[in-house]
């Protein structure tokens, strides 16, 4: 026992002297901080303890208390300070010089390194093989997938249309969004009546929660402590799922290949994600398939996540406000007949006012709260205070949409914050959902189209009401997102019917 106290004492005493050496190496570090406001600290966990045990329900709850009283703060992750900013102009200004974004490793036993927490050259590297599947071109051959899909997901509706029943519909936007996106990453059709594509969203939700726990609780941050944990609690199981089928997918492909049942030249080969990664796999020894598998998953999970957040958010307000609903209806029915199915051009410069609706519910419910950016050199916001180089960074784009200078009445849930007026007088990039800058999301415009089709597809089918008058802070949760508690309660009632 006395051993036992002995090592524990000289580990305290070992860490209090790294972290004296850390702040003498880093002395301005520490002083440019130290202008800043912020709460009271404790030696190892720093102020984490504040949001320690939160539960979803709680995380955002405790997150606007503490943020609520200042525009910037420093709040400390153990010994790793991190400024939150909710300010747009300061948001600007860091995006702006610096792009060198980070996830403070909490992801990576999940997703693993590739576009979205990759170091810059890195990044650079696969932000330039991923792009050309996200291409005009691309976007046009995905619109096939995203009808089809659509059409299934009106057909599913029918058995729970015009029974008077209230559903939560979020199983059903999942298994639309995962079967679209991983046909036009993958290259590969899931079949609608297998659990592959049930699991792979499962596993999604799931480890974005994973994610947020570990983050706030300080006792899991080394990793091999958090490798133990998934194990006890049977999490890895979930890790598995998320990892199978990208990697089954990848590997089919890859046998394909080596067969040869595909070529990958310039004249052959698809620009689909998974095409693009192996292409690039076969001269350069970097691209293995973990990194492969990696990039799929960031393509794939981030597009899941925030695609069917946003349509059930939008369906919900919708069912909420019958005169938007009928608006946006109106539109639809006026640019398409019966049979008529959405092509691209419908998709890319039509559909005004249902886009302005999918904004506004992004803005009001931001499908990402944030994104963290190190610094990697000193950074002046606009009242030329300094944030310091090797800074961790919080751009909190959900409190940026709630600004008033940029957005009137902010709380309210309003499409005509983006109609073309709005759109003019207010600052530009005021909208963050998206992110900003080079590292902003490579899918936007892949997602404002899945999300347009997807409405649409409904729309025209059915009528959309709800037993919720109104959606409140109360029924709001996060992890890393916007979520709600009671989910997407929604009742459809066919046209045909409604028009009797």
């Amino acid at each position: 026992m006395n051993v036992i106290a002995i090592f524990v004492c000289l580990t305290i005493i070992v860490i209090i002297l790294l972290k004296i050496f850390d702040r003498f190496k880093n002395k301005r570090m520490y002083e440019l901080l130290e202008k800043f406001p912020s709460y009271p600290t404790y030696p190892f966990i720093g102020n984490l303890y504040m949001l320690c045990g939160s539960s979803n329900g709680e995380f955002l709850k405790k997150l606007n208390k503490l943020i609520e009283p200042y525009d910037r703060q420093v709040f400390w992750f153990g010994f790793v300070p991190i400024l939150f900013l909710k300010k747009h102009e300061d948001i600007m200004a860091i995006h702006t010089q610096s792009q060198y974004r980070e996830t403070l490793g909490f992801a990576d036993e999940w997703i693993g390194t590739g576009i979205i927490n990759a170091k810059y050259e890195e990044w650079r590297k696969s932000r330039k093989i991923l792009t050309p599947a996200f291409s005009s071109e691309m976007l046009s051959k995905y619109t096939v997938v995203f009808n089809k899909n659509s059409s299934a997901l009106v057909n599913a509706l029918r058995q729970v249309a015009d029974t008077g029943e209230v559903i939560n519909v979020w199983d059903y936007l999942m298994k639309t969004n995962v079967h679209s996106i991983v046909e036009n990453v993958m290259g590969v059709s899931i079949q609608t009546s297998g659990k592959e594509g049930q699991q792979f969203g499962d596993a999604v939700y799931k480890t974005v929660q994973n994610i947020l726990k570990r983050m706030i609780s300080p006792w899991l941050h080394p990793s091999f402590i958090y490798f133990l944990y998934l194990k006890i609690t049977g999490e890895s199981k979930v890790m598995k799922q998320l990892h199978h089928i990208p990697m089954k997918i990848l590997k089919e492909k890859l046998t394909e290949y080596r067969n040869g049942n595909l070529k990958y030249d310039d004249v052959h080969s698809s620009k689909t994600v998974i095409d693009q990664l192996i292409k690039e796999s076969l001269h350069e020894p970097s691209f293995t398939e973990t990194r492969m598998r990696n990039e799929l998953l960031h393509v794939t999970g981030a597009s899941i996540e925030t695609t069917t957040l946003n349509v059930g958010f939008l369906m919900l307000m919708l069912a909420i406000h019958q005169d938007i609903q009928q608006k946006v209806y109106e539109e639809i029915t006026e640019l398409l007949t019966d049979d008529e199915i959405l092509t691209p051009d419908h998709l890319f410069n039509q559909l005004k006012y249902l886009e302005q609706c999918i904004k506004e519910t992004s803005r009001k419910y931001t499908p990402v709260l944030g994104t963290f950016r190190r610094t990697h050199k000193e950074c002046t916001l606009k009242d030329n205070k300094i944030v310091p180089k090797n800074t961790m960074v919080f751009s909190a784009f959900h409190w940026a949409h709630c600004d008033k200078e940029l957005f009137e009445n902010p709380h309210k849930w309003d499409p005509d914050h983006f109609n073309e007026q709005n759109e003019q007088t207010r600052s530009k990039n005021g909208f963050l959902s998206f992110g900003y800058g080079p590292r902003s999301c490579i899918g936007a415009k892949y997602a404002m189209m899945s999300m347009k089709t997807e409405i649409s597809h409904i729309l025209r089918s059915y009528h959309l009401s709800t037993n919720i008058k109104e959606l409140t802070d109360d029924h709001l949760c996060a992890n890393m997102s916007i979520r709600s508690k009671i989910g997407f309660p929604i009742k459809f009632t066919s046209r045909q019917k409604l028009h009797k």
